[in-house]
């Protein structure tokens, strides 16, 4: 109890409070801008939080944390351009929410859904850290790998009815992902090594120009050919009841225990990332909504469904707390921007581990009650914001789309700093995959399989290379495994369910234009 209250006291005085407010408001303002994202954030406040107090730079690094992944949601709802990586799938339901009038509705929703995770997996990191950071000390590489294949099946779900196309989308995606050097042998790839030697396409292509182009770029100049021909409306946000009522979170309530389960379990497990959490509570949504009362009637999701907001904002704000088990009990990051968060205890001196628990249990309390609090500025901001945020879609398309085409090859820019030829070749990366998605949404191709094969592909080749040098090339390593077999299993049974629905909803298609 002492320790708790020394904790509680670190935090609880008002300068600390005030950085706290900042980072928070600082992270969702960083957020919602394109291409920069929540590492990116801590690691610009690092140098002034070593300059503070212990306790109080912590504090403020996860505010920024917390701010920047809920300032994501901004973006991807109003916009249909996710704000970083992980709110790619918030955009699918997002975005045609605001379409119809209902940007606020879908904003609140978001933010209720992101205290849900963020609480959720703080309760999770608090009372249970220990246990599953052992837990996934067992994630070898043949566990990561079967787990990349899991996700690249989600491919599969997200596309619907354009079963082909959305497959098509996804290996189009590895391919991007494969261009570069062998990550194993450094050993170039492709056939004309002296055209690309020295070049930054040496080193393949990055995420965050990626996403940018195919989903800012190729948006503005959708909506800008839909305004030359006279199709665009500009969609009008409604505030009038755009708190979603009590009953609608309760009717919500086992998916969303379900996403917070699956975000802090793959956020614990380092090298996962938030990508795949998000989409497979996206998936669960789905399959949820599908089934649930048999209700034919019901709209599906992809066409604005307030669960498919909910489901991925609890995934993604629980990774967070998931992320910070393995960094915390092991000392070993779960995410890029963990990483960046050891990086500052380490230079503070304070050694993360199973022995920061014993020897430093204040600290901990401290950064638990600091999350605690980010949690609950970053409802309080985003919740004043709201009547703030739907504003820019009162600018006029003609000059909010020319400027949304700025700012995403500014933020492709932005991803390299000062090297000038890396962020021009991001630039350029941005605009060519802008103009290739425009061509793709025209043709009702869909485009976040490219991006899951893109952030996917990586992981899914290092992990199988890795394990089959551990193995020796036996491939029955992944059936000696039970984490690895199960996963291998669900991806066979996210496939079936995928053909089968898909089938099935040709099927009722054909009935019905039959009956007409």
């Amino acid at each position: 109890m002492m320790e708790l209250l020394a904790g509680i006291a670190l935090i609880a005085d008002p300068v600390t409070i005030m950085w706290i407010v900042f980072g928070v408001c600082f992270g969702i303002v960083l957020g919602a801008i394109p291409g920069l994202t929540a590492t990116m954030g801590i690691a610009l406040m690092l140098p002034l939080a070593i300059r503070l107090a212990t306790a109080t730079g912590m504090a403020m690094l996860l505010a920024v944390y917390s701010g920047a992944i809920i300032g994501a949601s901004i973006p991807a709802i109003l916009l249909g351009i996710p704000g970083n990586p992980n709110a790619i799938a918030t955009v699918y339901d997002g975005y045609p929410l605001t379409q119809k009038g209902r940007g606020a509705e879908a904003l609140i929703a978001a933010t209720v859904a992101s205290l849900v995770g963020g609480i959720g997996s703080l309760i999770l990191l608090a009372f249970f850290a220990p246990l599953i950071a052992r837990f996934t000390l067992r994630f070898g590489p043949a566990e990561r790998a079967a787990l990349a294949l899991v996700g690249l099946t989600i491919i599969a779900s997200i596309s619907g009815r354009r079963l082909v196309k959305g497959v098509l989308m996804g290996a189009f995606g590895l391919s991007l992902a494969f261009l570069g050097p062998d990550r194993i042998t450094q050993t170039m790839r492709l056939p004309l090594p002296a055209i690309t030697a020295g070049t930054p396409l040496a080193a393949g292509i990055q995420l965050v120009p990626a996403l940018i182009g195919l989903f800012g770029i190729s948006q503005a100049l959708y909506d800008i050919d839909r305004l030359r021909s006279g199709r665009l409306s500009p969609p009008q946000v409604s505030f009038r009841g755009s708190f979603p009522k009590p009953r609608v979170f309760l009717r919500m309530w086992r998916l969303m225990i379900e996403s917070l389960g699956i975000g802090t379990f793959i956020g614990a497990i380092p090298g996962a990332g938030a990508s795949i959490a998000v989409f497979l509570s996206y998936q669960r949504a789905q399959r949820r909504t599908a089934s649930s009362d048999g209700d034919t009637r019901a709209p599906e999701l992809g066409s604005g469904v307030l669960e498919g907001v909910v489901a991925p904002e609890v995934a993604n704000n629980a990774c967070k707390g998931g992320a910070l088990i393995p960094a915390l009990s092991l000392g070993i990051p779960g995410d890029a921007a963990t990483a960046v968060l050891l990086g500052a205890l380490l230079i503070k001196g304070v050694v993360p581990g199973p022995t920061l628990f014993i020897d430093e249990l204040p600290l901990v309390y401290a950064i638990l009650f600091a999350l605690l609090l980010a949690n609950i500025f970053m409802v309080v901001f985003q919740l004043l914001g709201i009547r703030v945020f739907p504003k820019v879609l009162a600018t006029p398309v003609a000059i909010l789309l020319p400027l949304i085409l700025v700012f995403s090859l500014l933020g492709s820019y932005a991803v390299e700093g000062r090297a000038i030829m890396a962020a021009s070749f991001n630039m350029g990366v941005a605009l060519l995959l802008g103009i290739l998605g425009f061509f793709l949404k025209k043709n009702d191709y869909p485009i976040a399989p490219i991006v899951l094969g893109l952030i996917l592909g990586d992981m899914l080749e290092q992990n199988f290379r890795r394990a089959m040098r551990l193995a020796r090339g036996d491939y029955t390593v992944f059936l000696r495994s039970p984490i690895a077999l199960a996963f291998l299993l669900l991806a066979v049974a996210s496939i079936a369910y995928a053909v089968w629905s898909s089938r099935q909803a040709a099927a009722d298609e054909k009935e019905g234009s039959g009956e007409d």
